[in-house]
């Protein structure tokens, strides 16, 4: 309870501060000039994302309390619009909003533990987002955005928003949570070790097998412990390649991504997945090339599909 007194407290010292000085020396305030405001303070979240593999069983459950100088009690109402971002229009730009999407007044909050007033959790389902945008799951694909846009309304008609509130508010600190964001994407988890065998390899044109990792780079993008697959071996007595040579998953569609090596050369790639066996011929500007197999784990089939 010291804590959000204490935040309380600096919130209308702060305000105080701004009724007085120059508008073009304002210090760094809450509520930008106004002397009262209201804002939703982040309480508890789940993670947001929307797996477009599990669209029915994806959702975001998140919960707020009012913060002003009166617990709360200057809020009128608490209202989240949904603006859906479509970001591959290839189809027909399926963009749409803002539509109201969440509204809550305040005879429906609570008295919550922090001395504020509250409002009861909200979970957003991955269906209910689609449907208030009026997209279907087929017209939705990872990178899109459903983005909620909040505002609180207060009781003597005044209304803020993350548009007029300061980065105060919005920081970690204060935890202001007016917008927020449900990307529509696919968890990938393709790491792990896997066999592969190397043949033509420049140098003698010998036949190298071993083991290679996949590591994760955050984000879907990937990358291969060694991409020449043990052919620095017979050519130059140990030593792997790397550098940026990565490639992507988005929804189990994987392309190659990173093409420099650590030595500034230039990659180039060719072959594909075929069931249990992913084929990488690859060779470079610096003359180095090779043709590697790998094998996906257990004798099954790559999960996965190249594109490029």
């Amino acid at each position: 309870m010291k804590l959000y007194n204490r935040i309380l407290g600096l919130i209308i010292i702060l305000l105080a501060v701004s009724s007085c000085q120059d508008d073009e020396r304002l210090p760094l305030v809450v509520l930008d000039t106004v002397e009262k405001g209201a804002y939703p303070r982040l309480i508890d979240q789940t993670e947001s994302l929307i797996n477009l593999f599990d669209v029915a069983g994806s959702s975001y459950t998140y919960s707020v309390e009012f913060v002003d100088e009166v617990g709360g009690s200057l809020v009128a109402a608490y209202v989240v619009d949904l603006v859906y971002d479509d970001n591959d229009p290839s189809n027909g730009d399926n963009s749409s909003g803002p539509t109201e999407f969440i509204r809550v007044t305040s005879d429906q909050f609570t008295q919550g533990e922090n001395g504020f007033l509250a409002a009861a959790p909200f979970t957003i389902t991955g269906t209910q987002a689609f449907a208030a945008a009026g997209v279907s799951e087929d017209q939705v694909s990872a990178g899109d955005n459903f983005n909620f846009v909040g505002r609180i309304e207060l009781t003597d008609g005044r209304v803020f928003s993350q548009s007029n509130s300061s980065a105060t508010v919005i920081g970690p600190a204060f935890r202001g949570h007016f917008n927020f964001t449900m990307p529509a994407s696919c968890p990938s988890d393709l790491t792990g070790t896997f066999n592969y065998e190397t043949t033509n390899v420049w140098c003698d044109g010998s036949s190298v097998s071993g083991t290679v990792d996949i590591v994760a780079n955050g984000g879907g993008v990937y990358t291969f412990s060694d991409w020449a697959f043990g052919a620095y071996g017979p050519c130059y007595n140990g030593g792997t390649a790397s550098g940026n040579l990565t490639f992507t998953d988005v929804c189990l569609d994987v392309s190659y991504t990173g093409f420099t090596d650590s030595f500034g050369d230039t990659w180039t790639y060719n072959g594909g997945i075929d069931g249990n066996e992913w084929t990488i011929a690859w060779d470079n500007t610096y003359g180095e090339s090779g043709t590697a197999v790998i094998f996906f784990t257990g004798g099954a089939d790559w999960p996965i599909t190249l594109v490029n």
